[in-house]
């Protein structure tokens, strides 16, 4: 006769349902963490390779010195960060703006471009540098170089989360935690 499921080590059972709530949250905030990071890191990785992205102007290459679109001082790169927002939720993004407020990431985010209207200021800040504009140039434009999106894009593609997920329960089973 069958026994029904009733054999076992019901110790070991006991030992790791004792504190499952708590080692499931220590887990789940754990896998949180490491998914947050994982994430940041592809962000990073983004703004570092430039992977399809538009070049930059010959004139910004003259300026800057370098044909890496969205690397100047190390600002952008260091700006990327995680941070929980909730016991059990992670924001994982990039904190830098312009000092006049403008969101740097969300700029270069738009896939579309940007238009900037050009100043008398900024006109003569360009002409200064040796980069004339012709009179009747009333904007500039500046191209998407999109690095969040394409990141997470590839973060879901590579199943991360799922991934971290799985692993959460087998330790929370496993008794660690």
């Amino acid at each position: 006769m069958a026994s029904e499921g009733r054999e076992g080590d019901w110790d070991k059972l006991k030992g790791i349902m004792e504190d499952f709530d708590q080692r499931l949250h220590r887990n789940a905030r754990k896998a949180l963490r490491r998914a947050g990071e994982e994430l940041a890191s592809d962000i990073r990785t983004r703004i570092l390779d430039g992977k399809g992205m538009k070049p930059l102007h010959g004139f910004t290459i003259e300026q800057k010195g370098s044909s890496k679109p969205l690397i100047d001082d190390g600002d952008l790169l260091g700006s990327v960060g995680l941070r929980f927002i909730e016991e059990l939720a992670v924001f994982v993004g990039v904190n830098r703006r312009a000092e006049d407020g403008t969101n740097i990431a969300a700029i270069h985010e738009r896939e579309d471009g940007t238009r900037v209207p050009v100043t008398p200021q900024m006109r003569a800040f360009l002409h200064s540098r040796g980069f004339h504009l012709k009179p009747e140039t009333a904007e500039l434009f500046i191209p998407g170089r999109p690095f969040v999106k394409p990141a997470y894009r590839d973060f879901r593609e590579r199943k991360s989360a799922e991934r971290l997920a799985v692993e959460l329960v087998e330790e929370t089973f496993g008794g660690k935690g």
